[in-house]
């Protein structure tokens, strides 16, 4: 059985992938934590990303630190969707 699926772009289906991409960028952070669970940076991940675009030895500086001083680099997801109860009565 063949399946077919059809994808349409408009302006709608555009906009709704953009924010969904600020949504995901908006929902993630990047915290350098010691072993011992001592944090020295929580930044929001969009300043990662654009530290990392724009001085990019400033990452491989951080990854080499991390690797030699035992340290963690974590990605943090903080999801932000609201649970809705929908109550629909019949009158």
């Amino acid at each position: 059985m063949e399946t077919k699926k059809t994808y349409t772009l408009n302006s709608g289906s555009i906009s709704d992938a953009f924010q969904k991409i600020i949504d995901w960028f908006q929902e993630n952070k990047v915290s350098v934590t010691s072993k011992t669970g001592k944090e020295y940076i929580k930044l929001p991940f969009i300043i990662a990303f654009i530290v990392a675009i724009l001085v990019p030895f400033a990452l491989v500086i951080g990854i080499i630190l991390a690797l030699a001083f035992d340290i963690n680099i974590t990605f943090e997801r903080i999801s932000k969707k609201e649970k809705s109860v929908h109550d629909h009565k019949r009158c």
